[in-house]
């Protein structure tokens, strides 16, 4: 997947986690700076990421 796609793509609360693990951050972080939901955006889980 290229980043613009990424960008855009909708991601479920699961997925969001399992990046976020995978970069070693805690997802708890993520949670309180963006909220605790059922599906983010890409650009919302790779904007926390620092791409």
């Amino acid at each position: 997947m290229h980043l613009e796609d990424a960008m855009i793509a909708e991601v479920s609360r699961a997925d969001a986690e399992r990046e976020i693990l995978l970069h070693q951050l805690d997802p708890a972080d993520f949670f309180v700076e963006i909220g605790d939901r059922s599906t983010y955006t890409g650009a919302e889980v790779l904007g926390w990421l620092g791409y």
